[in-house]
């Protein structure tokens, strides 16, 4: 088999050690893994294992589907930390989601907290996400059963330290050796028993400074990336001599019967604003027009078919990544692509079914190096390049132009759905091809800035990271 560096080997083991462990898995047992517990057996602090520091390690419970509060309007309902809430190094509250008043998992988050991503379809990403709970809510919050909560005992070990081992690369892969199951598991019962080294408090607040120092520039950098990208939807907005109603319309209103011969019930399609938001586009600078005017086929991708003999790569919405960028890492295969179904270089990728739908994710594909398609719930929008641009038809979709759009056209059904049809109807300003180049010009100038900052804030933990092991390793 291949190890997590996809080196080749061949090991054995004894009953003994299967026995011991009560793990019969062959990953368990590489001798990769093995050489990390050797390195933090090297450290020159106490060994503990985590269950020894810590007062909880534990599941929480996931609400089901008729328990969430669809409006998310916080009335009545509690708060829950879910996966996308702790998926970066600090627990974003801001995305916090809200479950009917009666749900309640028996576990409140608070400050200090860690948050281990414990299941995910990829083996990779189980252990991958760490985020720690740096301010206490300010309100009864719970988590998903998807997440693993750490809480330190502080007697022992700081919040920030652990936090700071577990998200390190050292401690990703004790924890993803820990996984198990074909979709990918980690379990509280399993977590306790890893090891790592405890330096006195004194120490442990030395490497947490540095790491604190490094994480506080990293959040200058990504509110720096916040404010650039903020500011495209303006510039956008400016060039187009648009201005978009502030008001988002009346929350009574009435709908007279003959309207609903179309065959949209869901009241939020009717809502006044969008009558009110389409009549100010339209009066922009340059012309309206529907995609379905600029494009030569709009089209859903193929269902995936598993082959040991791929021949193309198949992009699914999970690849389409805001501002613009597509994630060719993470792809999985098909055997057999339709020719019209194929990707050409400037089609547009966008999620058409799913709750991606609601994150306005449009990006432009750019890749030759092999034969490339899309999944079926991922939509591709062909332009017609001598009468627009992709990026910047893109770029536009991107905007609270393609945003405000898409609230109206996806309705209010369980599963969001845009689709081919929906797609079509979508309005466009349209100005000449140079103006909309200058357009994705100032866009793409402001977009590397947001990467090159974001890349700088990477650099900066890296470095800490790599500082602080030194010192922990010894």
């Amino acid at each position: 088999m291949k190890n997590n560096l996809g080196k080749l080997q061949i090991f054995s083991i004894t009953n003994e050690d299967a026995s011991k462990k009560k793990r019969i898995d062959v990953e368990y047992y590489q001798p990769f893994f093995e050489d990390v517990v050797k390195k933090v057996a090297g450290s020159k602090y106490e060994l503990q294992k985590l269950e020894d520091v810590t007062l909880l390690i534990s599941n929480g419970r996931t609400p089901s589907k008729d328990m969430y509060d669809e409006d998310n309007d916080q009335a009545g309902s509690v708060p829950i930390i879910k996966a996308g809430t702790a998926s970066g190094r600090f627990v974003d509250l801001e995305k916090l989601e809200y479950a009917k008043a009666d749900f309640s998992s028996g576990k409140k988050a608070q400050k200090g907290d860690i948050f281990v991503l414990s299941a995910a379809h990829q083996a990779s990403y189980v252990g991958k996400n760490v985020s720690l709970l740096d301010v206490e809510p300010e309100q009864d919050t719970f988590f998903v059963g998807e997440l693993i909560c750490i809480r330190a005992n502080q007697e022992k070990v700081l919040p920030e330290y652990l936090f700071g081992f577990l998200s390190s690369e050292v401690g990703y892969l004790l924890l993803n050796r820990e996984k198990r199951g074909q979709t990918s598991h980690i379990y509280p019962e399993d977590v306790k028993t890893i090891p790592l080294p405890i330096p006195s408090l004194k120490d442990q607040q030395k490497i947490v400074s540095i790491l604190s120092k490094a994480y506080a520039e990293k959040k200058q950098k990504e509110a720096e990336i916040k404010m650039i990208l903020a500011k495209i939807d303006s510039f956008v907005l400016g060039e187009l001599e648009i201005e978009i109603p502030e008001s988002r319309g009346k929350m009574v209103y009435s709908v007279q019967s003959d309207l609903l011969l179309g065959g949209r019930l869901d009241a939020e399609y009717y809502n006044p604003f969008y009558n009110l938001f389409y009549e100010k586009i339209a009066t922009g600078k340059y012309q309206l027009v529907k995609i379905a005017d600029i494009a030569t086929d709009i089209f859903q991708g193929v269902g995936k078919k598993e082959t040991e003999n791929p021949e193309f790569t198949l992009l699914k919405v999970k690849n389409i990544k805001k501002n613009n960028e597509i994630d060719f890492e993470d792809t999985e295969f098909v055997e057999s692509v339709p020719e019209n179904k194929i990707l050409q270089k400037g089609d547009i990728l966008s999620p058409f079914i799913g709750e991606a739908v609601r994150q306005c994710k449009f990006s432009v594909f750019y890749n030759d190096e092999r034969k490339f398609t899309v999944d079926n719930n991922t939509g591709v929008i062909r332009i017609d390049s001598e009468k627009a641009s992709s990026e910047y038809i893109a770029y536009t979709l991107n905007s609270e132009i393609g945003n405000i759009q898409l609230k109206n056209l996806i309705g209010g059904g369980g599963v969001p759905f845009l689709g081919s049809e929906n797609a079509k109807n979508i309005k466009i300003p349209l100005p000449p091809i140079s103006i909309q180049q200058k357009i994705v010009d100032r866009i793409k100038e402001q977009h590397n800035k947001a990467r090159n900052l974001r890349q700088e804030a990477e650099t900066v933990i890296a470095e800490a990271q790599k500082q602080t092991a030194e010192m922990i390793f010894a």
